[in-house]
């Protein structure tokens, strides 16, 4: 126990500042309903959408709009998650597919990469 209460104080400690910078980098993920909310993810959502400005963290009048907006074309059997990484966090190199929204977004550097810039776009 006092392991993951040390892991989520450096989690913490290392995420915040980050978030505190420039806030969040926040994606509108559907997911099928046969998925588990716990795997729903950008690797794993048959959709996603980037917001193109980086949100404070948990729900904004942004964030509930772009989801409200994502829930109108819903269809039966999927729903609608979030996620979101601090705006200074690097997601590693395959995480540039994922940025719709950027000025430049990454050209998909292998099958997987391009199957999952292939279900995103940039929610404006």
């Amino acid at each position: 126990m006092r392991k993951y209460v040390l892991a989520g104080i450096f989690a913490a400690t290392m995420i915040a500042p980050a978030a505190a910078k420039g806030g969040m980098q926040t994606w509108i993920l559907v997911c099928a309903k046969s998925l588990a909310q716990s795997e729903c993810n950008l690797t794993t959502a048959s959709r996603w959408y980037h917001l193109p400005s980086p949100q404070p963290g948990g729900s904004s009048p942004a964030i509930k709009a772009a989801r409200a907006k994502v829930g109108q074309d819903l269809e039966a059997g999927f729903y609608v998650a979030q996620e979101q990484f601090p705006a200074g966090v690097s997601m590693g190199e395959r995480g540039k597919v994922f940025k719709a929204c950027d000025a430049e977004p990454a050209s998909p550097a292998d099958a997987q990469e391009a199957e999952w810039a292939r279900r995103g776009a940039c929610l404006r």
